[in-house]
């Protein structure tokens, strides 16, 4: 049951929240960007990642949103699974967690959009990014594809219910702190 409650909010939630990320996303993007000129647009249920300084037919790459903040479902699963996840104040270490959540998912976005600048558009990336840039983002675009979006819920869970969590596993709750 708790699955497909996580599942059914997912959907509802998407709409908000698709239009919400690619605009934050892009926000810090341009953060200290000169010109600002990183593009992350939603089309559909993409973010399509660009450059507003380069042709207007230059090709832009597509990244489905789903594969951004699908561990989304996870996490919710993991918490409505619990027994009164919402008493004693618990909900304010889910607000907590949920926006640790979606800093990933933005950042996500971001390390993309600059994986694409560094390495994706031939010689402007070599004429724009350092090797060591190019070796950070590319980098960064990995831990954010695998290590993060698989792990993160996992951690989040763990860190804003540490004492239910270890109680189910018959640890005693000073083991979470």
């Amino acid at each position: 049951m708790a699955l497909v409650a996580a599942v059914v909010i997912w959907a509802v939630a998407r709409p908000v929240y698709n239009p919400a990320l690619c605009a934050c996303a892009q926000a810090i993007a341009r953060f200290g960007e000169w010109p600002a000129a990183s593009t992350i647009e939603l089309r559909d249920n993409d973010a399509l990642l660009g450059r507003s300084d380069l042709r207007s037919d230059s090709p832009k790459l597509k990244i489905p949103m789903m594969q951004i903040h699908f561990n989304l479902i996870p996490f919710l699963a993991l918490v409505l699974a619990l027994p009164r996840p919402f008493a004693g104040g618990l909900w304010r270490r889910l607000l907590v967690a949920l926006g640790l959540l979606a800093l990933s998912h933005a950042l996500y976005l971001v390390w993309e959009m600059k994986a694409l600048e560094a390495l994706q558009m031939g010689p402007w990336s070599r004429a724009n990014y350092s090797d060591l840039a190019r070796d950070v983002y590319s980098t960064l675009q990995y831990f954010f594809n695998i290590p993060v979006t698989f792990a993160l819920p996992l951690v989040l869970w763990v860190g804003a219910y540490s004492d239910r969590v270890f109680s189910l596993v018959g640890l005693p709750a000073e083991a979470g702190g």
